[in-house]
């Protein structure tokens, strides 16, 4: 189904504005690190553009001259980290092809919790409620990544078996999170549990 002409103008009017020099990229890196840090303290709701404004040392005006909308900044904020994950997972590749599915989960499960405990914004993001549309891409891209690692395996895994693992790697991380702040020891046991029923099951041949 095609966008209508006027809802496309509108959804380009609300989307970030990319600056060109360098001082415009250093001021919406700023205001980024205060809205992820302003989201983290209040919940993504809570929080608001004056605020947001105010912890970045910057007018409400600058704000949204970048950002026209509090979605279009959390918007971009995850975009950035989309992309720092997937360059993480793209370097995996050659560190895990032909290595057993056990050991490139325990890779995963590495990988992801030092991303995580950097940058843990993001899982409060990926799980805002709202415009799917955009989440949903960066999902998607997070399992095919995975499932192309799992795909790489030895002795080799079929693509179901891939693709399911994808989703459940991720969703083992998310359990995790529910019992605290990354590297606390509650979350820390119960992130070890599941890697290590993981890894049973996966060298089970399951």
């Amino acid at each position: 189904m095609k966008m209508s002409s006027g809802k496309a103008s509108s959804e380009k009017q609300r989307a970030a504005r990319l600056p060109q020099r360098k001082r415009g990229r250093e001021r919406v890196a700023s205001l980024l690190a205060a809205a992820a840090s302003c989201f983290l303290d209040k919940g993504y709701d809570a929080a608001t553009m004056t605020e947001i404004a105010e912890r970045a040392g910057a007018s409400i005006g600058s704000l949204y001259l970048f950002f026209p909308t509090k979605q279009a900044l959390a918007r971009s904020l995850l975009s950035n980290l989309a992309d720092e994950l997937s360059g993480r997972l793209e370097a995996m590749k050659a560190a895990t092809a032909g290595r057993s599915a056990a050991a490139i989960a325990d890779a995963l499960f590495d990988a992801l919790n030092g991303f995580i405990a950097a940058n843990p914004v993001y899982s409060l993001l990926i799980d805002v409620t709202g415009d799917e549309r955009w989440r949903q891409v960066v999902r998607a891209q997070r399992r095919r990544q995975i499932a192309d690692l799992f795909a790489r395996a030895e002795p080799p895994l079929g693509a179901r078996q891939a693709q399911r693992l994808a989703v459940i790697v991720p969703h083992f991380m998310r359990i995790s999170l529910l019992q605290g702040e990354a590297g606390s020891p509650s979350r820390e046991a119960i992130l070890e549990e599941l890697r290590l029923m993981l890894r049973r099951h996966l060298e089970s041949g399951g």
